[in-house]
């Protein structure tokens, strides 16, 4: 199955940028509790809530829960099935980080956390989700679980024509293997999967 087609003139890449720019440049992280050390991330560092829970079923039939990943870096992004552009290029991007982290890739889970489970059942959410190499996990749950997921991620939305679309936050949020959140990429800081993956390399040093 072909890989979709981002297309940025459309009106929802606006929606996606109005509410999803974390912050531009490289930003700085102090290791918390260690000696310090300096690195120029392309994400925005984010230790406000260093532990947040998710757990909801997946589209493998199974239940994700995050505090069983301790030991990897996990890359958690909320989107929708339909979206016309800002998911499929966000979920592209991620999909080429992973492919340059060559031997470390096994070490980092991307996860996408669907908004609209009316429409993105585990079935549709798996077969939209293997357009992308690799594929991954999908997570789709009730209306109430999926908005109070939301809010515990910082995830703005809402349904909007009708409920064809949905505007929402175009976030990418980093955890690190200690299971704290470590970084956030709005979409303007996610235009090459080569400077993503070399940020997930330095997480996976840090531990």
């Amino acid at each position: 199955m072909p890989r979709p087609v981002p297309n940025l003139r459309r009106r929802a890449i606006l929606r996606g940028l109005a509410l999803g720019v974390v912050g531009g440049g490289a930003a700085l992280w102090i290791a918390a509790g260690r000696k310090a050390t300096r690195f120029a991330y392309a994400g925005t560092p984010d230790t406000r809530q260093p532990v947040i829970p998710l757990a909801l079923p997946d589209d493998q039939g199974g239940q994700f829960d995050l505090s069983r990943h301790r030991g990897q870096v996990v890359m958690i992004y909320f989107g929708y099935t339909h979206c016309p552009d800002v998911c499929p290029t966000t979920l592209g991007v991620m999909a080429d980080a992973m492919r340059d982290l060559g031997p470390d890739a096994p070490r980092v889970l991307p996860v996408f956390v669907t908004l609209d489970p009316k429409r993105d059942t585990a079935a549709a959410l798996h077969v939209y989700l293997a357009n992308f190499d690799p594929p991954p996990l999908g997570l789709s749950a009730g209306p109430a679980a999926t908005a109070a997921a939301a809010k515990d991620w910082d995830i703005a939305w809402r349904f909007a024509d009708g409920g064809a679309f949905i505007d929402h936050s175009s976030v990418v949020t980093v955890v690190g293997p200690d299971g704290r959140v470590r970084l956030r990429y709005g979409f303007s800081q996610l235009q090459d999967g080569r400077v993503l993956a070399n940020d997930l390399r330095h997480l996976l040093c840090e531990g």
